[in-house]
């Protein structure tokens, strides 16, 4: 803005009515540049800053002398800073503004400056009116650089603080999950063991186990629920280590299918479990299994009465074993498939009946992926089946 108020004085003031002009021209769309800022379109506002710039320097170019013109190499200049600070962010925006000056150098050079016709100002005055132009550029590009550096040193300090405070609130969590778990655990158990004793009393009449039932349901979903959120801390924290081993799947997969015998008889589920891949994994025993807790305890949360659950394990791509959990439950709608494994994601069950955090597929991943594996959701089983879900998982052979 100040170089353009600049360019026009001396222009009227030398006579040169039509660099003037062009001059006007960079103004109006300097002060056009600076509503945009102040409406917040900033990114467009540098744009058409840039470009008036480079338009009006090329027409200001035609009126003054060839042999004395500063404005062809100022057009390499203008908007430097922004190029460079903003080439990652918007590489076509940052191409074209490039592209620009360079066009605009071509078209000057085949006219040759329009072979000195609209010349307005004496070739000295015009010298000195030049080099006075390019040492209020290279002054403005440096103090716009240093603006820049100042705005990014800004941005880095507040960056660190930011991840210290997160830092901080990361371990306060964990903290405080940690200590919540302890201290819910032990009510808990209680419960649990009080609705047994209850349920298994040789005088509990069908109503009082039906009731002792649900107390035992409510409390391992709290339970669940506690484990999860300290998985979850540790995860968001990143407090978690392998220790990577050789492991028979199957001997690790047996106890989860164990862990929810009681649910999968009380809803009639067919459990059926294959293997036809006999290598053992390399894999973190007490993260894997986590891990294929969280995923088939999804599949017995969602499989409905009289529904089945099929765990194959399989060979999977050069040197993985494959393991896939299928079950006949409402399955997961092709355009939603790609939330499954974000965090807090219940899709259609956020309000809905089935319990749950909405983060154990995400364990799940998180787990899996720290040993080296894969997991992902497919369209249908190895039988051809579309019903249901069918989540595999991938893990690194021994």
């Amino acid at each position: 803005m100040l170089l353009a108020f600049y360019s026009g004085a001396t222009n009227v003031f030398f006579g040169g009515f039509y660099s003037g002009i062009a001059s006007g021209v960079a103004i109006a769309g300097f002060l056009f540049s600076g509503y945009l800022h102040h409406i917040g379109r900033h990114t467009l506002a540098r744009v058409n800053l840039l470009v008036f710039a480079n338009l009006s320097t090329f027409a200001a170019a035609f009126f003054l002398d060839p042999n004395s013109n500063i404005a062809l190499f100022l057009l390499a200049f203008v908007g430097l800073p922004f190029i460079v600070m903003s080439w990652r962010e918007r590489r076509k925006v940052t191409l074209a503004l490039c592209t620009l000056p360079l066009v605009l150098w071509i078209i000057l050079m085949v006219t040759n400056y329009g072979n000195g016709a609209f010349v307005e100002i004496d070739p000295e005055v015009s010298a000195i009116f030049g080099y006075s132009q390019s040492i209020m550029v290279f002054a403005l590009v440096a103090i716009e650089f240093a603006y820049y550096d100042w705005v990014t040193q800004n941005y880095s300090r507040a960056m660190r603080r930011s991840l210290r405070n997160e830092e901080r609130a990361n371990k306060a969590k964990t903290t405080f999950l940690r200590s919540m778990s302890h201290e819910m655990r032990t009510p808990l158990n209680a419960i649990l063991g009080a609705s047994d004793l209850l349920a298994h009393h040789p005088r509990a009449t069908p109503d009082i186990k039906r009731l002792a039932r649900i107390i035992d349901d409510a409390g391992s979903d709290i339970l669940s629920l506690t484990e999860k959120s300290m998985a979850y801390g540790r995860i968001t924290a990143g407090n978690y280590e392998t220790r990577s081993e050789a492991a028979d799947p199957l001997g690790l997969i047996e106890p989860i299918t164990e862990r929810f015998r009681d649910k999968i008889e009380r809803k009639d589920i067919a459990l059926e479990i294959s293997k036809t891949n006999h290598r053992k994994v390399l894999v973190d025993s007490i993260m894997f299994t986590e891990a294929m807790t969280q995923v088939v305890e999804n599949a017995v949360a969602y499989t409905p009465n009289h529904g089945k659950i099929r765990l194959s394990i399989e060979d999977g791509p050069s040197g993985f074993v494959r393991l896939m959990v299928s079950d006949t439950g409402p399955g997961i709608p092709e355009a939603r498939r790609h939330q499954v494994f974000r965090p807090y994601e219940r899709l259609d069950q956020t309000y809905g009946t089935k319990s749950g955090s909405g983060v154990g597929l995400t364990i799940a991943k998180s787990y899996i992926d720290a040993m080296g594996g894969r997991i992902g959701l497919d369209k249908g089983n190895s039988e051809g089946s579309t019903i249901g879900t069918h989540i595999w998982v991938e893990v690194p052979v021994a």
